[in-house]
């Protein structure tokens, strides 16, 4: 079975999408021998620090056109899906010679704007395609280029929902995985806490891109809420991103600055000490998220979870077992759901073993591969059949 695991960004970014490429490939490698795996992505100029996939996976990468540069031009610079869109396409056409050559069973792409060069392979060659579905990045026309496509995945039952909206095709859930060796439940750190807060404090977590719709304002919105009920509380935000100036605009118009520690991006590797020394980690997307990787490192950590009800976050938190469901953008339903749970630490350590418990049984990198070669074999099969059937014609 040869696989091509074709994402321009998995070489050039970080990301929950390019995390997923490569943790698939280096499982796949692993628990199944017969399974070639090859990485196709761009071709980064300034080299780029990945997960090690194993000696099994094969890394192929092309030059390509970065939507950056494209975004440098006045007409196009706030053009974000068209860039998009270019990116691919540039990259798309300079790897199909290589798509033809190496004649692959399966090309497994992550993105909607890969679509068009996808089905041209498939035409060209017959190549087998599977589409996987990590969020909505449509563009105009798409559509033209979903139709008998071989098979589908999405990473929430909320992501597929959205995907047959839009093209009419019902995805096969396969939830992203996470690494339950790194993220394991840690002894605080005595020092680390220390470092952000006082022995009556207690400490709040917030992992995630610093963007509007991942609704951080309504975090510090809750924190006079929580304030004027006693509770002493510090905030740990770990990411960067556009919109925070904004936020530290409204953390200065609350007056909650004291409580606010912006950490910046942090590695993967850190991140299980800073759970250890938090009470509980929060989510508050209200738009465009499809599953929630920060909750479920945050509960294979033993810690409990306070999350809106949006998206992959319900299918990730399970209210009133793993953590809280509150209102999306509502501050004081927010409130009220991390009052109850500070307020009862017995039962945050319940909710938190109960976290652990239900991230190992269902979001381990080994079921994700286990679950993504079942749909690789059922596509493969259909083109056995398809042979077999223009056989007897």
């Amino acid at each position: 079975m040869k696989i091509a695991l074709y994402n321009v960004t998995t070489t050039t970014k970080t990301g929950g999408v390019e995390s997923f490429v490569w943790e698939l490939a280096r499982n796949l490698a692993t628990q199944y021998p017969n399974c070639q795996v090859d990485i196709i992505g761009g071709k980064s100029p300034k080299g780029f620090s990945h997960i090690d996939p194993g000696p099994r996976v094969r890394i192929i990468t092309r030059p390509y056109l970065p939507r950056e540069t494209m975004r440098r031009l006045p007409i196009i610079n706030k053009m974000y899906g068209l860039t998009k869109l270019v990116e691919r396409l540039t990259f798309g056409l300079i790897t199909l010679p290589l798509l033809w050559r190496e004649h692959y069973d399966l090309i497994h792409i992550q993105k909607p704007y890969d679509l068009p060069i996808a089905k041209l392979i498939r035409l060209l060659r017959g190549t087998k395609i599977l589409f996987g579905c990590h969020g909505k990045d449509f563009f105009p026309l798409d559509t033209l280029f979903s139709k008998k496509l071989d098979g589908a995945v999405s990473c929430s039952h909320y992501n597929a929902a959205t995907v047959q909206e839009h093209y009419g095709l019902l995805p096969e859930v396969v939830y992203n995985g996470i690494d339950v060796d790194l993220f394991s439940p840690h002894p605080p750190r005595p020092e680390l806490r220390q470092k952000y807060a006082e022995p009556t404090e207690k400490i709040l977590m917030w992992v995630g891109r610093l963007v509007r719709w991942k609704g951080l304002q309504y975090l510090i919105e809750a924190l006079p809420i929580l304030n004027e009920r006693g509770l002493r509380l510090k905030v740990l935000v770990a990411g960067t991103g556009e919109y925070k100036p904004e936020l530290e605009k409204l953390v200065g118009q609350l007056g909650v600055s004291e409580q606010i520690i912006w950490l910046g991006n942090l590695p993967n590797r850190d991140l299980p000490d800073y759970y250890a020394i938090s009470e509980a980690i929060i989510g508050t997307s209200f738009a465009n998220e499809t599953f929630g990787i920060a909750l479920c490192e945050a509960a294979a950590c033993e810690r409990p979870l306070v999350a809106s009800n949006f998206g992959g976050f319900k299918e990730v938190v399970r209210d009133g077992e793993t953590g809280y469901h509150y209102e999306p953008q509502n501050s004081r339903d927010l409130a009220d759901k991390l009052a109850k749970l500070l307020c009862d630490p017995a039962q945050a350590q319940i909710m938190g073993k109960a976290g652990r418990q239900f991230v190992v049984e269902n979001f381990t990198w080994q079921r994700v591969a286990k679950r993504v070669y079942r749909v690789y074999q059922e596509v493969l099969g259909k083109q056995e059949q398809e042979t077999r059937s223009k056989e007897h014609e």
